[in-house]
């Protein structure tokens, strides 16, 4: 299977072979008008890779965030101190936000659609190339990594031909990638949920959940996953790739975590408690990182980012989240990634729209 570069040059809009998508870039910096959904919803629309149904909005708490100081207690934030930062819009498709993904790496970020993927980098005309990723693909080390023609596949970040890594009957629902380890969540005709892996050039299944699997994650040859494995609680469990006894929280009642994120440790955002939490990876220590905050979308480099309607921030120690994008009215971020250098989003600008913009990521406070 060829990989054929979309071409995007200038300020001026092209028209690409994914749907006959138009792409426009912007240079330069300027604000940002968006709005971010209130939704404790993952990248499509739906609560959880079980179901499709949305989830009832949060709205914004009108109690100040709290976070967790150093003896443990909750305490009170201060105001911020630094005004929002400046963003960059990358890119603009006429696709939807909901069916598009963002991967990251130390030096680009990577949109990925359904027909096409996109290089970014802020500063520099984005990079597109043709190729049939379907839904949920995700980025190794390396490559990009997906589902085609009955097989796990995998093609350079740079374009190139394809190569199939194992054969695989049925399109997995989610990837999931850590450095060059592989993972993903596949749903069965008969609604059973599992995990799956590379063993070689083999695909093994590392899991078989009595229940439905709503979000997992990867760290290092790790997958972890949020499970219902009744349906009216839910836990998280940790299995290593190539198979073995998982391991898991205990159960708890109420709405799933849509989303994990893996960075040394854990991190998710707990929506019935309004609460970001980080967990150990062996499960076993838990701490709340900040109260009385909506944070879904969100994303961990350096620090933990959040987006909720009234902006995408930087959670800070002690102290109140730190807002890095002010958004105006009708705008919906649905998907956050970031680096070491700059945190990248997705929002949903419209009827089959999107555009992804960033903010460079200073020193914190």
């Amino acid at each position: 299977m060829a990989i054929h570069p979309v071409g995007i040059r200038g300020i001026h809009a092209v028209q690409s072979r994914e749907r006959r998508i138009s792409v426009t870039t912007w240079s330069g910096l300027g604000l940002l008008a968006l709005i971010v959904s209130a939704c404790d919803g993952p990248r499509t629309p739906g609560d959880s890779l079980s179901s499709r149904a949305s989830a009832p909005a949060d709205q914004p708490s009108a109690r100040s965030p709290t976070t967790v100081s150093g003896s443990g207690e909750p305490t009170r934030a201060p105001a911020p101190s630094a005004a929002p930062s400046e963003t960059t819009r990358l890119l603009a498709l006429t696709t939807s936000a909901y069916q598009a993904s963002l991967a990251v790496d130390d030096d680009a970020a990577y949109l990925l659609t359904s027909r096409a993927a996109y290089r970014l980098v802020p500063g520099r005309a984005p990079e597109g190339m043709e190729v049939e990723l379907g839904f949920g693909a995700t980025a190794s080390r390396h490559a990009l990594v997906y589902w085609s023609e009955g097989a796990v596949r995998e093609t350079s970040k740079r374009g190139g031909d394809s190569r199939p890594l194992a054969a695989l009957a049925a399109r997995p629902q989610l990837f999931v990638s850590s450095g060059d380890d592989i993972a993903w969540v596949t749903r069965s005709a008969d609604k059973r949920f599992s995990l799956g892996s590379l063993v070689g050039k083999r695909a093994s299944t590392a899991y078989a959940s009595p229940g439905a699997i709503d979000a997992i994650a990867m760290l290092s040859d790790w997958i972890f996953f949020v499970e219902r494995p009744t349906g009216s609680e839910w836990r998280i469990g940790a299995v290593r790739a190539k198979g073995g006894a998982p391991v898991f929280t205990s159960a708890r009642p109420g709405r799933t975590p849509s989303m994990l994120v893996a960075r040394h440790e854990l991190y998710y955002y707990d929506g019935n408690r309004r609460e970001v939490r980080r967990l150990s990876p062996d499960l076993r220590d838990e701490e709340t990182l900040v109260s009385d905050f909506i944070c879904s979308p969100l994303a961990v480099a350096e620090r933990v980012y959040c987006a909720n309607v009234e902006g995408v921030f930087e959670l800070v120690p002690e102290g109140r989240p730190r807002q890095l994008a002010k958004l105006g009215e009708g705008r919906a971020v649905t998907d956050l990634a970031a680096n070491a250098k700059y945190l990248f989003w997705v929002s949903d600008a419209g009827p089959d729209k999107l555009f992804v913009d960033a903010t460079t990521l200073g020193e914190s406070p």
